[in-house]
């Protein structure tokens, strides 16, 4: 048993655990205090024969008492659980919101039947076009309470029931629901896609169908700039068109047919801006298919060395050149990324390792390091941690609960790994417990069935599971990796960004899997990327095995590899999936703040991405498609590029002199106008703020849905966000049981009557404190050592 064995014992079992160290420094003062005579007097030896057995009385006694006072002071205790009989109580609080028409109204008979056999309160939320159940529900929760909802969980205003549900959990309250079924039907129409695209590049959109109740099909209208495009009856939920715009506004409207119950919500109108195509600089020594592809997106200058003048560029993008040729202009590179613009530079034969990037100029300015990372033997640690609270019991795909889930996945993971890759296995709810210590994958005899046999159940507290893995992985050397399986639902969310900020101070990456049918995956994504980890939806964790696996040695020695998106949660990668052979790459390794977005099937880099001053990087580490990487000039995979380009880029307007721009809007919400001018601009109804040189902002509140012109800006204007979502929210159930509540069904009086009676009555954890019994054991000792020392007097 080690020191923190030792001291994990005593913080279980005492409040105040270093009190014992005053222990051996109080003996040693008494000690020292009953052999020291501070007033020197005559006395016989009768009477000195009798203070030396007082002496060595208390030699015996004070320390005793020294260690009964000192235990009293560490404060020990026992935890008990208390049951503690409430009183029942139903808090029912109803959305008035308009959507809830759609839904039989349940609130005027549920409400009477449960007046009659429990204390009931009625409380109406909601009006008309808001839906702030969120916020109304964070009003009437208390501290072990609960409340009943009568809503469709369609909220657009005010806290999210999800936020709310975790902090019910937070003080142990619960969100319940009514399972609600519509009397009418209806259908609703939005169309997604670009706000702002280049001229003759391919713009995609969609136009979605949300429909409730029984309809089976309807008739979709769609016009591009007053020409109708599509007009057809259709059973589908979307339609999607592609088109190469030109230059200017253009207005979308998509209107559906159909007897249904709000017409408000059957027309939707968008607008879409296409703008001059940006200038960017290609810097090549040789011909190359890359400059034809560019100049299909772009408008493109060919150089062999850089221009005098950068002030029309974009960015800049480098192919195959060597160190010799970039090295000098270094510098200039380094400020024209400084100020806002894009550097992408392409390998190749010539460059990267080839062209003698490692420890030049140029290779600063890059998100990778030049040459292959050099690996010790069992130099990788990883900490599995592992959530198992209650809000895991959800089904999750094929499983019974999400906790399964992450159980097979977290089993499937190390089967994945190299076998001298060091692992500890740790699960987490509330508190955090250590089911293997770090150890290589081929030690872990048995471990499979111990994790298969994990329970779930409790609240969630990343942050307790994140501090202990850290702990864990801080006492070994090596690069050091958590795998977080969890659905980023957990209380304290703040506690848990400022653990996963001290993973970083201590250059641990942090990998997150999503799991559960309702993730936060904002939260998921902020935690992995403030350790430039990646996170990982659950039918991607296989993916961790190109990061931590063995490599393929056949696949490698064949020349072929496959390229692999490794973090789809980027602009360039979002809901791409490419199918590209590779037949070379150049040997590099990301720098520790740069972000590795796509790889070959055995691991080794090809996209890499930072940002570099207030400019954007990014090192493609294969060439141009001349010999290596041919299939991403093909019209599916070159989206990899294009998209690369485009992030480079930035906004296409930014060194424009004069611009408008609005933002699509809806009714009750303001619409958001930007101009870049010489001059202060006017128009009626609007104030315009200076935000930055020559750029001015203003807003206005629209009245009427369709197209509006203001200032010379076209914006749309669509339906309320009451009547977007339709019919109960998917995720309302998820939610509800995140906070350890349950969804009944209108009719079940007792069931409900019967829970709240059970929530009435609750177990807490209390501590009883044992300093009692320390105390009057060391006040019975003073006094016998009193009584002793005084027949010892009259002796």
């Amino acid at each position: 048993m080690n020191a923190q064995d030792v001291l994990r014992i005593l913080y279980q079992h005492m409040e105040y655990p270093f009190a014992l160290l005053l222990i051996p420094f109080a003996i040693l003062l008494a000690w020292w205090l009953l052999r020291r005579n501070f007033i020197i007097l005559k006395e016989d030896l009768d009477v000195r024969l009798q203070k030396k057995r007082v002496r060595r009385l208390l030699t015996v006694t004070r320390p005793i008492l020294i260690i009964l006072l000192c235990i009293a002071l560490a404060s020990p205790f026992v935890q008990r659980e208390k049951l503690i009989e409430g009183d029942p109580f139903i808090q029912l609080l109803v959305d008035n919101s308009t959507s809830m028409a759609l839904f039989e109204e349940v609130s005027s008979r549920l409400a009477p039947a449960l007046e009659k056999k429990l204390e009931t309160e009625v409380k109406v939320v909601g009006t008309a076009t808001t839906s702030n159940i969120g916020d109304s529900v964070l009003n009437h929760l208390k501290p072990y309470g609960s409340v009943l909802l009568i809503t469709d969980g369609n909220v657009n205003a005010g806290a999210s029931l999800g936020d709310v549900a975790l902090f019910a959990s937070k003080i142990n309250a619960t969100v319940n629901a009514i399972t609600l079924n519509p009397i009418h039907k209806d259908a609703a129409v939005q169309i997604f896609g670009p706000a702002k695209s280049l001229a003759d590049s391919d713009s995609t959109f969609t136009v979605f169908i949300n429909k409730v109740g029984e309809i089976p099909s309807v008739r979709l209208t769609v016009t591009l700039d007053g020409e109708t495009i599509y007009d057809q009856v259709t059973s589908e939920n979307a339609y999607q068109f592609t088109r190469k715009l030109a230059e200017g506004n253009h207005r979308i409207t998509a209107k559906i047919e159909s007897p249904d119950f709000f017409p408000n919500n059957n027309v939707y109108y968008k607008t879409t801006r296409v703008v001059p195509k940006p200038r960017i600089l290609l810097l090549s020594e040789k011909n190359t298919p890359l400059e034809t592809f560019l100049k299909q997106l772009f408008a493109v200058d060919t150089a062999t060395s850089l221009p005098s003048d950068l002030k029309p560029y974009y960015t800049i993008v480098t192919n195959d050149l060597p160190a010799s040729k970039l090295d000098p202009v270094a510098d200039i590179i380094s400020d024209f990324t400084g100020d806002g613009n894009g550097l992408v530079a392409f390998g190749g034969e010539n460059s990267y390792e080839r062209g003698n990037y490692k420890d030049s100029l140029f290779e600063t300015l890059l998100p990778v390091l030049v040459g292959s990372p050099e690996k010790k033997e069992g130099d990788i640690l990883i900490a599995m941690l592992i959530d198992v609270s209650g809000s895991q019991g959800a089904g999750f795909g094929g499983f019974a609960s999400s906790a399964d889930f992450s159980k097979a996945a977290t089993i499937d993971i190390m089967r994945g790994l190299k076998s001298d890759t060091r692992v500890a296995v740790i699960a987490f709810n509330t508190q955090a417990y250590m089911i293997s210590e770090p150890s290589p994958v081929f030690a872990k005899q048995g471990i499979e069935d111990v994790i298969s046999r994990l329970k779930w159940g409790g609240g969630t507290n990343i942050a307790a599971g994140l501090l202990k893995a850290i702990a864990v992985l801080n006492e070994y050397p090596g690069s050091k990796n958590i795998v977080l399986l969890s659905d980023g639902k957990t209380q304290l969310q703040a506690s848990a960004m400022e653990s996963a900020k001290l993973a970083a101070n201590s250059g641990i990456k942090i990998y997150t899997v999503g799991v559960g049918p309702t993730t936060d995956e904002q939260f998921m994504i902020d935690v992995a990327e403030l350790t430039n980890g990646i996170y990982f939806r659950a039918t991607e964790e296989s993916r961790l095995r190109i990061l931590f696996g063995p490599v393929d040695e056949n696949k490698a020695q064949t020349g072929q590899m496959e390229l692999v998106i490794l973090n789809k949660n980027h602009f360039i990668t979002d809901n791409f999936e490419p199918n590209a052979t590779l037949y070379g790459f150049n040997q590099v390794s990301p720098k520790g703040a740069a972000r590795l977005l796509a790889t070959t099937s055995t691991g080794e880099p090809i996209l890499s991405v930072w940002r570099l001053g207030l400019g954007r990087v990014a090192a493609v580490t294969t060439d141009d498609g001349a010999k290596w990487a041919g299939s991403l000039l093909g019209e599916k995979n070159s989206r990899l590029l294009s998209r690369t380009m485009n992030w480079a880029i930035g906004d296409p307007e930014r060194k424009s002199q004069s611009f408008i721009d609005a933002k699509d809007t809806r009714l009750d919400e303001p619409a958001d106008i930007t101009i870049r001018s010489t001059q202060v601009p006017e128009a009626e109804g609007v104030v315009f703020y200076k935000i930055d040189e020559d750029t001015y902002t203003g807003s206005i509140l629209p009245t009427q849905t369709g197209f509006q012109n203001l200032a010379g800006a076209v914006f749309a204007v669509n339906y309320e966000s009451e009547f977007e979502g339709l019919g109960q929210n998917r995720e309302l159930e998820s939610i509800v049981r995140t906070s350890g509540g349950k969804m009944f069904s209108p009719s079940d009086t007792d069931g409900i009557v019967e829970y709240a009676k059970t929530r009435s009555k609750r177990e807490v954890n209390e501590r009883d404190y044992l300093r009692w019994p320390f105390l009057i054991a060391a006040m019975s000792l003073f006094i016998v050592e009193i009584f002793i020392r005084r027949i010892v007097r009259k002796e």
